[in-house]
């Protein structure tokens, strides 16, 4: 046997459980009434029956070992979640929105990076806590890992752990961040339908149960001559300028970390920080590529066919599947042991806090269908963008308002820019870390985030009260 078939076997792995777990939604109504991507239960299926627990088990038959499950290599997985993280938002950064900007897409960004501060701080918080308490060598910059968790899902968190294990030697940041974006997908799903059914009966809203929701989308391809029938080579297109994007991220996060290096060890830890948001360098190669293409077809030149924005959605999504499964099947039971209080302490501490951000100051700042906004926020902010949408179509089954496009969408995009200055408040902690007498970064990162918090909650305050008397006038 070929030893190249065990990378092969675990990558099927991965779709061998989104089978079954398909089928698990499917014929159980529990899961159907809970908000439970199939590809995190088919990642929690993955991990059962993984090296972590039913295969470190085993039966002698017939004077034969036999494990009970499968043995398979996790950080194998822990690399297939970095790499289908920059598919995913690559493949998604060139499909083309057709959503324009308003008020509340401006207020949604802003009030996303508002709570990923937040988080941010209410996660140092509970470290600095253990840190005085009972963990005095615990990295307190691990409490940032939470907004990466809950609010960018697990490959941000794992990408930027595993730079910080290989920077600080500390060997539990990764999989701190993974557990903990798991974690929040059960947040997401479990208290955002408790946070519905709550909503449905203080407000009066048609009931919508989520196990009867369909699919609100379908395409229809009408076929007038032979030479549209092109699906296989219009892929081949597809794939031909995901892998150009891909190899001039590797170089542009190649030449970055090298140009880094001559600042000594300051210079060394930001390189190695920035590589671990390499997506980055492909989601802004990826913009540069649609306005490029954009600007040739103003100008008369035939590029529309060259990107099929069904096709890269429908490529974004299965990235996106592969890489959350990829996720819980990377975790390590045996690293969690190490580190299982502090994840609880975040865990409480950072959902209800966002709970009570979001339901509180969400309704304030969101006059317009206030309800819709809070549940879609607060299933975006602790799982990912598709918990939030199904938790909407709990009251709107068909997507009839604007909350999908103003927060998952066009919210979203505007916040990535509005975010920089939390990401370079990253590397603080580490450097306070690494280098002696450099402890007051902890300080200058937790101010930053403070004036950062209080600026967005301000500027979001005075929109509030201005397009309020606006509309009054």
């Amino acid at each position: 046997m070929r030893e190249d078939w065990q990378p092969v076997l675990m990558l099927v792995y991965i779709f061998v459980f989104m089978f079954f777990a398909k089928i698990i939604k499917e014929k159980l109504g529990i899961f159907k009434s809970i908000v439970i991507p199939t590809a995190l239960l088919a990642g929690f299926l993955g991990l059962i029956f993984g090296p972590e627990l039913l295969g470190s088990l085993s039966v002698n038959l017939f004077d034969q070992e036999i494990r009970l499950g499968l043995q398979y290599d996790n950080d194998f997985y822990e690399s297939i979640l970095f790499y289908f993280m920059i598919i995913g938002f690559v493949s998604l950064t060139l499909t083309e929105r057709h959503s324009k900007q308003n008020r509340q897409s401006i207020d949604s960004g802003l009030f996303i990076v508002s709570t990923y501060i937040l988080q941010g701080l209410l996660g140092v918080f509970v470290l600095y806590i253990v840190a005085t308490t009972i963990k005095p060598d615990i990295f307190i910059g691990l409490g940032l890992l939470l907004p990466l968790a809950f609010g960018q899902g697990p490959g941000l968190a794992s990408s930027i752990g595993g730079k910080w294990d290989e920077t600080l030697a500390i060997g539990y940041a990764q999989q701190f961040g993974i557990t903990l974006a798991t974690v929040g997908f059960i947040v997401g799903g479990i208290i955002g339908v408790l946070l519905l059914n709550y909503y449905i009966r203080k407000y009066k809203l048609k009931v919508v149960r989520l196990r009867d929701l369909k699919g609100i989308k379908t395409k229809s391809i009408d076929f007038e001559t032979i030479n549209e029938v092109n699906f296989s080579d219009n892929f081949l297109v597809q794939v031909v300028w995901l892998s150009l994007i891909f190899l001039l991220t590797y170089l542009v996060s190649l030449l970055f970390y090298q140009t880094m290096l001559p600042l000594g060890e300051i210079g060394k830890t930001l390189g190695g920080l920035v590589l671990g948001f390499s997506y980055l360098f492909g989601v802004f190669i990826a913009l540069g590529l649609r306005g490029f293409l954009r600007k040739l077809e103003t100008r008369g030149h035939r590029t529309k066919p060259l990107i099929d924005d069904y096709m890269m959605h429908n490529i974004s999504s299965f990235a996106l599947n592969v890489m959350i499964t990829a996720s819980v099947m990377s975790i390590k039971i045996s690293s969690i042991k190490e580190y299982w209080e502090i994840l609880l302490l975040v865990t409480v501490v950072g959902a209800l806090g966002t709970l009570i951000y979001v339901t509180l100051f969400g309704r304030y700042v969101f006059n317009e269908n206030p309800n819709h906004y809070v549940i879609t926020l607060f299933g975006m902010l602790t799982g990912v963008a598709a918990t939030g949408l199904a938790l909407l179509r709990g009251i709107d089954p068909e997507l009839e308002t604007d909350t999908a496009d103003n927060v998952v969408v066009l919210g979203s995009a505007i916040a990535a820019p509005i975010g920089i200055p939390m990401m370079i408040l990253l590397s603080f902690p580490v450097i306070a870390y690494t280098i002696p007498h450099k402890g007051y970064y902890n300080y200058f990162m937790i101010a930053g985030l403070i004036g950062y918090l209080t600026l967005l909650i301000g500027f979001l305050v005075w929109r509030r009260k201005y397009y309020s008397k606006k509309s009054n006038q």
